[in-house]
């Protein structure tokens, strides 16, 4: 049986192996430079999903493909900015799913691109477009939709389901000790209502959006910020004519004719996607060839291990990738500066630490200059305090200074479903890791102990690394988030801008002269084709592991996540504008 077990882990590796050949030959003989007509208009799809950063697929780049994210975003704008070739951009958008950080970053990008002056338009439709959609279209020199597409304008919605009473009926009980009053992440299971707390943070985070979103389409637009609220509270929803009637787009049409708006002196420019686009090298528009600034990201949850997609908690942002990636670009000679690019609402305690100490290693050897993408909290704060500079967006989320650590006890689900545990212990807290009791009293004082250790560390590092008394840290703390427009006065960040302003400080404490076109370097790189190949494959087990041992994965996952300190975003904050 051994010896047919290494005769088929042999077969497979040769047949993976040569797949892998055919892949590089097959690229190599038909890889050409892209074609780019010599008069153009860059379109780029905003609709969905838009990640911060994918990292380069070795197999999907191979194969020819591209996915978009808001790095290739920035690419794509900065170098058809230059292109001569390039008549202008247009941004096709339609129920565009980012945070109102990010949104807010889209729109500072669009008025850079503007500058060039070049054209850059919007077009909304054919099917919904939401206030978040418009927010960043209004941003654009004009805005496009079909006759009879739907606008809606609804303002900002948020809400929490809480589910205390559904446990208590399927025989789960949330077992929870925050440190902090406005430390909410666990109210969502260990309530039925909403705390003060959380309604009080909840309606500050919506008053501030909300008067960004009717202050920006107003500037934008040339409405007064009253015509705004109208918009929003009396009419709400637009077809395209209703929306051209009042002003909130500037002429209604079909996408193929939105080619007729860029200059046509030398005819109708041909469009040109943004996948393709960004293929095309910089060095070809004699740009970023000198000195060289790293883009470390942190984004997602915060845990141990390697950076990693979850089914249940969505993009994990390991502690050992990060450690290793500031590493590297701390040690390279070639890197002048790190830029550390965040968007996470924080996680596992320890590994926040494990992160915390590789930045406070790199700012020992180079400037760290931390840019917030949609947020910055809890353990995403707690990475971030260390760095020279910290840079946010009015709307991003900052702060969350606080811990908490829990369990679900799921014994009397196994009661219900004819499953029964019986119990052996030595030592009075041997149990404290059991999934079928919630802890005793000896139990919750171990893990306040350890929760409040950690919160105390937590407030020291933040004072030292922003250079504020304690004092000022302890009334920021108890688990509080912020804006970017409130962290900036209560100096949990030191000014607000963009992605590129974020580069021009990094040039600016590295010694880089200000005009100069650095380099990005982005971590995490690539994996190899081989490491592509073998994630699928164990992705594809995975998935079937979870089909087969349903039970077994759900203990996996409740050990994992419970019984530690975590610091996260005090409640998660689902809005629909």
């Amino acid at each position: 049986m051994k010896t047919f077990l290494k005769w088929l882990a042999g077969v497979i590796t040769v047949f993976i192996l040569l797949i892998l050949f055919i892949i590089i030959t097959l690229n190599i003989v038909f890889d050409t430079e892209p074609y780019i007509p010599d008069y153009a208009y860059v379109e780029i799809n905003l609709q969905g999903h838009l990640p911060e950063y994918i990292p380069p697929d070795a197999f999907e780049s191979a194969l020819g493909q591209t996915r978009f994210d808001m790095a290739k975003f920035r690419d794509v704008l900065e170098k058809a900015a230059i292109d001569e070739r390039i008549a202008g951009v247009v941004l096709k958008i339609g129920y565009l799913q980012v945070s109102l950080g990010e949104a807010q970053e889209l729109t500072d990008l669009i008025k850079k691109f503007r500058d060039s002056g070049k054209k850059i338009v919007a077009f909304l439709g054919p099917g919904l477009t939401t206030t978040r959609d418009y927010y960043v279209a209004s941003a654009c020199e004009s805005v496009f939709m079909t006759p009879q597409a739907n606008l809606f304008l609804t303002g900002l919605y948020s809400e929490v389901t809480f589910y205390k009473d559904f446990f208590s009926k399927i025989g789960v009980e949330a077992d929870f000790i925050h440190i902090g009053d406005y430390k909410n992440a666990p109210d969502p299971y260990t309530r039925s209502t909403m705390s003060p707390e959380q309604r009080e943070e909840t309606t500050q985070l919506l008053d501030a959006w909300y008067n960004d979103i009717r202050q920006t389409i107003a500037a934008n637009r040339g409405f007064s910020s009253e015509k705004v609220d109208e918009l929003i509270n009396i009419k709400t929803g637009f077809t395209g004519w209703e929306a051209w009637r009042e002003g909130l787009v500037d002429t209604v049409l079909y996408y193929p004719e939105v080619v007729k708006y860029f200059p046509s002196e030398n005819g109708l420019p041909e469009p040109l996607s943004a996948e393709e686009y960004t293929t095309v090298p910089a060095g070809d528009l004699d740009i970023r060839k000198d000195s060289k600034i790293a883009v470390v990201h942190c984004l997602g949850t915060i845990t141990g291990g390697s950076n990693s997609e979850d089914y249940l908690m969505g993009q994990l942002a390991g502690a050992a990738s990060f450690a290793d990636n500031m590493e590297k670009a701390a040690e390279s000679s070639a890197i002048k500066a790190i830029i550390l690019r965040i968007d996470s609402p924080g996680g596992s305690a320890s590994a926040s630490e494990v992160m915390w100490n590789a930045v406070k290693k790199a700012v020992e050897k180079k400037p760290v200059i931390v840019s917030i993408s949609g947020m910055c909290a809890s353990g995403g704060y707690y990475i971030a305090a260390p760095a020279i500079t910290i840079i946010s967006q009015k709307n991003s989320i900052v702060g969350s200074i606080g811990i908490f650590g829990g369990k679900f006890s799921i014994g009397a689900l196994y009661k219900k479903l004819g499953m029964n545990t019986e119990k052996i212990t030595r030592g009075k807290n041997a149990a404290i890791f059991s999934l079928s009791q919630v802890w005793s009293e000896s139990e919750k004082k171990v893990i306040r102990h350890i929760l409040e250790e950690f919160y105390s560390d937590f407030k020291i590092k933040v004072a030292e690394g922003r250079g504020i008394p304690f004092d000022s840290v302890e009334a920021l703390a108890g688990g509080r988030i912020f804006t970017g427009g409130t962290a900036l006065h209560n100096k949990l960040v030191d000014r607000h801008g963009n992605f590129y302003d974020a580069v021009d400080e990094a040039k600016r404490l590295a010694g880089i002269e200000e005009k100069e076109s650095v380099e990005l370097i982005y971590y995490p790189a690539s994996k190899s084709l081989l490491g592509e190949i073998l994630s699928g494959i164990q992705a594809k087990n995975a998935s079937e592991n979870i089909l087969l041992d349903s039970y077994e994965r759900l203990e996996q996952t409740l050990l994992f996540w419970q019984n530690q300190p975590l610091a996260l975003l005090p409640f998660r904050l689902e809005y629909l504008p």
